[in-house]
């Protein structure tokens, strides 16, 4: 099979081939969960992906019926995910070997390491202990929670930090922790990350099955963005290789080897179908940072070109994609300006006058999620 197959096909297992109807909110967010770094874009993602979406609709679903949450997630990042599914995206996202989880600690685990802990003990340590902090159901920030958590776990988790000049439990080790539990943010409001109380702890009634959980998240990863391989489920997630081709493993009878561009991956035996003749994609969205599409591990497949590669994943400030009728073609940045949505957008070749009425017509659609109206769109090209 070919990229130009391969990248069809992910456009529509994302739901950007064409918009879900409206309602289907919590289907949006299922496929493999939202990112929402920074705080707010995960309302812009769910946008390209349901019609007619409104940010009330979004803020209803995270604040009153709660079938969506926000919680620490994959690599112990923010992301949006249906209720039903915090044990896939928490628990189910967490390393379960010990050589795994120091992939996950990332710069945490050296300081841990030294003072002869173990990395599963250490996690242990500090969900129990995050746990008994939240039961008293008061919200805290991340700092206010950080700063309870002092005193009530070993010294040993604490080690000093340069950069806070105190001592406090890693950074690294404290979102994992919150991801073995599913502890939930709440929506950020006025700025504010709000870690909420045990109202929407998830640990205990939704803890559900953990090993069935790691073995859907699997799935669920191979939908959105096969054909693809261990490695890329490996860095999707941050664990190590070793449990990321156990996971593989234990998921082959559901999976069918593809030749991609003469590389060899893999495909839910269900999708094939969906492979060989994905649906054709219609008008422009505009995919902000971190959108979940932009998380497939195979750049190239995605834009061969290496610098446009360059142009849309950067070490910081990377920007939004822009994909017209499926394809990439351009990245997008906004600012608030006179009251408006100023959206810039870069295209990679010239566009037409059709494919810039597109992308005018989906800054319209966005705007509103950025607080904003109305919406002007400026192109470099």
């Amino acid at each position: 099979m070919s990229a130009e197959q391969a990248v069809a096909y992910r456009v529509a297992a994302h739901h950007l081939h064409d918009r879900l109807a409206a309602g289907s909110l919590v289907d949006a967010a299922a496929t493999c969960g939202v990112q929402d770094t920074p705080p707010g874009s995960a309302a812009v993602a769910l946008a390209a992906r349901v019609d007619r979406l409104r940010p009330s609709d979004v803020e209803d679903a995270l604040l009153d019926d709660r079938s969506l949450i926000r919680l620490l997630g994959l690599r112990g990042a923010a992301h949006v995910v249906p209720r039903r599914d915090g044990t896939v995206f928490g628990p189910g996202a967490l390393a379960a070997d010990e050589e795994s989880l120091h992939e996950q600690l990332q710069g945490s685990w050296p300081a841990l390491e030294a003072r002869d802990w173990t990395a599963l003990e250490a996690l242990g340590v500090v969900v129990g202990v995050l746990a008994a902090v939240v039961a008293d159901g008061e919200p805290r920030t991340k700092g206010q929670l950080s700063e309870a958590l002092h005193g009530r776990v070993p010294p040993e988790l604490e080690p000093w930090c340069d950069v806070c000049d105190v001592h406090h439990v890693p950074d690294q080790l404290l979102r994992l922790a919150g991801t073995a539990g599913v502890f939930c943010y709440g929506w950020p409001q006025a700025g504010r990350q709000m870690l909420t109380g045990t109202d929407i702890w998830l640990g205990g009634p939704l803890g559900g099955d953990v090993a069935a959980a790691r073995l859907v998240l699997v799935r669920r990863f191979v939908h959105a963005f096969g054909p693809a391989g261990p490695r890329q489920f490996a860095a999707w997630t941050g664990m190590g290789a070793v449990e990321a081709r156990d996971r593989f493993e234990r998921l082959r009878p559901e999976l069918v080897e593809v030749n991609l561009d003469g590389v060899v991956g893999w495909m839910l035996a269900d999708d094939l179908a969906a492979l060989d003749d994905p649906p054709l994609a219609a008008g422009a969205r505009l995919l902000p940072t971190g959108d979940p599409f932009l998380a497939q591990r195979d750049r190239s497949t995605l834009l061969r070109d290496r610098a446009a590669q360059r142009a849309v994943w950067r070490p910081s400030g990377s920007p939004g994609l822009v994909l017209v009728t499926g394809r990439p073609m351009a990245t997008w940045r906004a600012r608030v300006v006179a009251g408006r949505l100023d959206v810039v957008v870069e295209p990679f070749t010239k566009l037409s006058d059709r494919q810039r009425s597109a992308v005018e017509q989906e800054a319209a659609v966005i705007a509103p999620f950025r607080g904003r109206e109305l919406a002007s769109v400026t192109f470099t090209d």
